[in-house]
């Protein structure tokens, strides 16, 4: 019983032998990959793809749950949005889009203009109702 109580004993300082590492201020940080990203204007050829919203900011996203939109080069567009409930529901958005030479996205007739801009795989679209950041939908 000694020789097991001793074994546990030694089990135990083997796991304290640790070594402790401190990390350094910079590194504790939580840091927004997206608020990092340097942004400018979008441009048409840009825009051509599948968009799937990774953030959804402001007013917006007291009604808007999720959204996506495939946007193809010949000036059309489809998406789905999904509003809170209840239930929440999914809408069927289509029409076509157009894009000024400072930035400016129309997509459909009815919908407020929105700034489109650009960082690496991600578009934002900025309007006066909030602002959603999509990422590029890879579909392998």
């Amino acid at each position: 019983m000694q020789r097991a109580l001793l074994a546990a004993l030694a089990a135990l300082a083997s796991l304290t032998g640790c070594a402790s590492t401190v990390v350094a201020v910079q590194d504790r940080e939580v840091r927004d990959e997206i608020e990092a990203l340097t942004w400018r204007p979008a441009l048409v050829a840009e825009l051509v793809g599948h968009w799937r919203a990774r953030r959804i900011q402001g007013p917006a996203a007291a009604v808007l749950l999720d959204v996506s939109y495939w946007l193809d080069d010949s000036g059309r567009f489809s998406g789905a949005a999904l509003f809170a409930g209840p239930p929440p529901t999914y809408e069927v958005l289509a029409g076509t889009w157009s894009l000024a030479a400072d930035g400016t996205l129309q997509l459909g007739e009815e919908a407020e203009p929105a700034q489109a801009e650009i960082a690496g795989a991600y578009l934002r679209l900025r309007g006066t109702e909030g602002a959603l950041v999509f990422e590029r939908a890879v579909i392998e």
